[in-house]
């Protein structure tokens, strides 16, 4: 069988394209192939021109809807521009299992991912997914610095003396003592604000809408301040306790 016999298989001139004809020889350079190729022997073309061959043929079988699996795995680069060319004109529906971020971020118009066995619908372009993907990322790296920050201050509290000598307290000790309790509690308020943060930034329907990517944005910025927030409490908290134990200057 001919390149040109696989391209037009009823041997006319012409195929049929989205109702319109067009000569086979047009046809076949959609799809990076040479006049001169038309009478080779399709045994004599490569992976890469094969794999085109059936993307033409695919692309005159008159579907309303092309499933692909990972489609970019062994093609050379011609045959990947060809195929996004070619799924970039296509009029019906596609869709695509791929890892080629270049291959999604080109044609994407809506994600489903898959993560942890659960499905995110996501009605956006791989690129708006990757800034929101982003984001979560950079959330977690925050809350692992703040776990880290907060362990320190609970194993402090865990080990505090429960009972002090009341009888040589001063009135700089009990102003350091309300300083304590007064920076806890903020640091309290710190992990509570940053806790609901986080809960938003992991819920998946945050990500379902068309504002999820602004919003979650926003939720970033607000987790930011709040992380400002408790780093000056926790600051403020062993300041305190440095003031209490004598190790600090009124």
């Amino acid at each position: 069988t001919s390149l040109r016999d696989a391209l037009s298989p009823s041997g006319a001139d012409t195929v049929l394209y989205r109702d319109r004809p067009m000569h086979v020889v047009a046809w076949a350079k959609r799809f990076l192939f040479r006049p001169d190729q038309l009478d080779l022997e399709l045994s004599a073309l490569s992976g890469g021109e094969r794999a085109r061959v059936a993307l033409a043929m695919m692309m005159l079988s008159g579907a309303n809807l092309l499933l692909f699996d990972e489609p970019t795995n062994h093609l050379d680069v011609e045959s990947i521009e060809a195929l996004e060319d070619a799924i970039e004109a296509y009029d019906g529906t596609v869709i695509l299992v791929s890892h080629d971020r270049a291959l999604l971020r080109a044609l994407t118009s809506r994600l489903w991912i898959l993560h942890e066995a659960r499905i995110t619908d996501f009605p956006g372009g791989f690129a708006e997914w990757e800034t929101v993907s982003a984001e979560r990322t950079h959330a977690a790296s925050v809350a692992a610095a703040e776990e880290e920050a907060l362990r320190r201050v609970h194993e402090r509290q865990q080990t505090r003396r429960t009972e002090e000598d009341r009888k040589r307290e001063d009135s700089a000790r009990r102003a350091a003592r309300r300083a304590i309790e007064a920076a806890e509690t903020r640091v309290t308020k710190g992990e509570a604000k940053i806790a609901a943060i986080r809960a938003q930034l992991e819920d998946p329907a945050l990500y379902a809408t068309n504002e999820g990517a602004a919003r979650a944005q926003a939720l970033g910025k607000e987790l930011e301040d709040a992380r400002t927030e408790l780093e000056d409490a926790l600051r403020e908290w062993e300041l305190a306790n440095e003031r209490n134990d004598g190790r600090v200057s009124q």
